[in-house]
């Protein structure tokens, strides 16, 4: 019995290790080419570090309520732990030196720090169960923890480069509540025993598509040193380049220039394609001996539940190879440079003391906005905004103009902040904007 344990145990460890490798290598040569040891160690003792904070906030929390039920267990002591843990960690890793660093860097040593935190905690925590189900553990679990690190890694790094205020602290926390909801749903259904079926695919694909979404845009947003030498956040710098693919759209109207349409997806290349076969393969052979030979698999592995083979040799797969087809194929200057037929506009009356003005707004981010103005401002300039969505206006809402500049051409625009965030403007911007984006579906093709 002790040799069984021990080779079970083995095993267990060869598996999570080389899921750990697989997923490392996936991301490493998907969108990620450029790494340094020493970083890597770095991350790695880090997520020793997290992995410590979390036994050390389980014990505590066991220690005020030792007999949890199962959705405490799934939300607190396990997921919103474990999350808050791996932030810690990848905090610490980037805080000194943030501005050397770009968001694509906090995905990808996130994922480092996640995989690395993921293998330790299957370590420590070897399941009292059979060997297929601790299998089926080990290789869902480990993606979970390695994506979620990554979107934490992300998310983080926004926060670092965005300017002071609510609205960094709401972005953070509604992606860390992104992180710790997958992650509650797959351990509350793995400890109701019914995760496999329908568990497995929803966590892995939703991590993974707000992953691949996460990544995109990331290798639109510049470094850190680069958002400092120009004095923008990260904020300011996506509401900038919102603005000026507007402003391309009117010039390209008006002179009559209809530029290339720029795709969301891009076709996967043959190396995807073939390693996609290779996942899905299996798959199918795997429901072919389900449908036609179910015996077969009773006679070869006699104590594998079939809700566990399912899982096992036909889903994962499954996933994987889908992972491995749409790894990359998001294309990230859609988020950069396309722009809809017919874009939504709204108009702002600015007042500051005796000055006012109207211009117009192109896109607003929780409390921010640029817009085109007259003259030069001084930074933060005391202002109260109108704010217009068709006819209905939103009056008497105080801000500041943070900053003004000149483009070459002579144009002036400045970036604006609320001293609020208008709610109920946002709520009928945004369901307006909805309805602009799909008649923009059917009035024409999409271009630059």
């Amino acid at each position: 019995m002790g040799e069984f344990i021990s080779f079970s145990s083995f095993l267990i460890f060869g598996i999570n290790l080389a899921t750990v490798l697989f997923y490392y290598v996936f991301y490493r040569f998907h969108f990620y080419h450029y790494t340094e040891t020493v970083l890597h160690s770095i991350a790695i003792s880090f997520s020793v570090f997290s992995a410590g904070i979390a036994l050390a906030m389980q014990a505590s929390i066991l220690s005020i309520y030792p007999y949890p039920n199962h959705f405490f267990k799934a939300f607190i002591l396990s997921a919103s732990v474990e999350e808050i843990a791996k932030l810690l960690g990848i905090l610490i890793f980037f805080r000194k030196n943030q501005d050397d660093f770009s968001v694509t860097d906090g995905i990808f040593y996130g994922l480092v720090l996640g995989g690395v935190f993921g293998l330790f905690e299957n370590i420590l925590y070897f399941i009292d169960s059979g060997l297929w189900s601790q299998v089926l553990r080990s290789i869902t679990s480990l993606p979970i923890h390695m994506i979620n690190g990554g979107l934490i890694g992300g998310y983080l790094m926004v926060f670092l480069f965005s300017g002071n205020g609510l609205v960094r602290w709401i972005r953070l926390c509604l992606g860390l509540l992104i992180c710790i909801g997958f992650h509650t749903f797959y351990n509350y259904a793995l400890f109701l025993d019914i995760y496999p079926m329908f568990t497995l695919p929803t966590c892995l694909l939703g991590l993974f598509l707000i992953l691949e979404f996460k990544i995109a845009k990331s290798r639109v947003i510049l470094p850190g040193n680069v958002l400092k030498l120009m004095e923008m956040t990260v904020e300011e710098y996506q509401i900038l380049s919102r603005h000026n693919r507007h402003e391309g759209w009117i010039q390209n109207v008006q002179k009559n220039i209809n530029l290339k349409t720029i795709h969301l997806f891009q076709f996967p290349g043959s190396r995807h394609l073939l390693l996609a076969i290779f996942f899905f393969l299996p798959a199918i052979i795997s429901v072919t001996v389900w449908i036609i030979e179910p015996h077969w698999i009773n006679r070869i592995f006699p104590e594998l539940e079939p809700k566990d083979y399912f899982a096992l040799f036909i889903i994962y797969p499954f996933l994987l190879g889908f992972m491995v087809f749409f790894g990359g194929v998001i294309n990230p200057y859609f988020f950069r440079d396309r722009m809809l037929a017919v874009p939504l506009f709204g108009s702002v009356d600015v007042r500051t003391g005796e000055s006012e003005e109207n211009t117009a707004l192109y896109y607003i981010d929780w409390n921010k906005f640029f817009i085109p103005i007259s003259k030069i401002y001084e930074p933060n300039t005391k202002a109260e905004f109108d704010l217009y969505v068709g006819v209905k206006m939103y009056s008497h809402i105080t801000g500041k103009i943070l900053w003004s500049k000149e483009t070459e051409e002579g144009n002036c625009g400045a970036m604006c902040k609320l001293d609020q965030i208008p709610i109920r403007f946002l709520l009928h911007w945004n369901l307006v904007r909805f309805r602009q984006n799909l008649k923009n579906l059917f009035i024409r093709r999409s271009f630059y």
